[in-house]
């Protein structure tokens, strides 16, 4: 039963149909509360439902929720793919709204589960995007903040545009139709001073059709971009 629900699920989530995927999981829930596969699932839900709204309380009211949801699945099955992957997004989505001190400390516990799920999951599209954009993130650290790791950590983070970049392209590779794995790359190449590979990317994300709200705002983002 469940395998069916969560495939349904999938396919909904693909469609971007989530009042319907909320209806499925809560239904679900209530006879298997404790299936790591639907809830993961209802953290992805959640993560998905702060993409879709601009109002800030409610991204990080989605957010923690997403968090409470994942952190429960890591008490029930520490060895899911997909329970690491989206502890890892989930506590990446909530960096703007916790101190400097927190969000640096979030830093390498993201990366840790984002290679963890990498490492049970191999190639999956998502989780090397992450990982490049979390690369792409600590390239771009300033120097206060750097001096603050410094200070709390003793070494900071540690990472490159050359290292963003190789993670992007693998998860270009894998599925070349991710829309902000397109602009990232982008950004990586804009960073990496070549203006020819970067507006080839962001053309690619310009003219890429967008299935939800939050994706149509990426493409704009894209040709905004690839002037």
């Amino acid at each position: 039963m469940s395998e069916q629900v969560c495939t349904e699920i999938d396919q909904l989530q693909e469609a971007r149909d989530y009042n319907k995927i909320n209806e499925l999981l809560e239904e679900a829930l209530k006879t298997s509360p404790q299936d790591v596969e639907l809830l993961w699932r209802l953290a992805r839900y959640y993560y998905d439902k702060n993409e879709e709204t601009s109002d800030k309380n409610q991204k990080k009211e989605y957010i923690l929720k997403s968090i409470d949801t994942i952190e429960k699945c890591l008490t029930i099955d520490p060895e899911h793919w997909a329970v690491h992957k989206w502890w890892a997004i989930s506590t990446s989505a909530i960096g703007e709204y916790v101190t400097s001190k927190e969000k640096i400390a979030n830093a390498f516990k993201i990366k840790e589960h984002a290679l963890k799920s990498l490492e049970l999951k191999p190639k999956d599209p998502t989780t090397l995007h992450l990982l490049g954009r979390w690369c792409f993130s600590v390239a771009s650290i300033g120097f206060i903040e750097r001096g603050v790791a410094s200070a709390l950590f003793g070494t900071p983070p540690q990472s490159s545009y050359e290292e963003s970049l190789k993670y992007l392209l693998e998860a270009y590779e894998v599925d070349p139709t991710i829309i902000r794995n397109l602009i990232f790359i982008g950004d990586c190449y804009t960073n990496l001073k070549n203006q020819t590979k970067a507006k080839e990317f962001y053309q690619k994300a310009a003219s890429a059709v967008p299935k939800s709200e939050f994706e149509k705002t990426l493409v704009e983002e894209a040709k905004k971009k690839a002037k």
